[in-house]
């Protein structure tokens, strides 16, 4: 049984409004499957997202 996990993320867009499908991949390539998430903060197209999520077993 995998765990849920609560965290802060960063990731960068090249462009506003960023699309959902290229943030759940994002999440991804960081080793988690998506539960839930939400931008929280935007700077210099660097998203901080609150993440949960399961941890990706490679």
């Amino acid at each position: 049984m995998n765990k849920i996990i609560s965290k802060t993320i960063k990731i960068k867009t090249d462009s506003l409004p960023p699309n959902v499908d290229y943030i759940e991949e994002e999440i991804k390539k960081l080793g988690f499957e998506p539960i839930r998430w939400a931008i929280v903060d935007i700077k210099n197209l660097e998203l901080t997202i609150n993440l949960s999520a399961r941890p990706l077993d490679y």
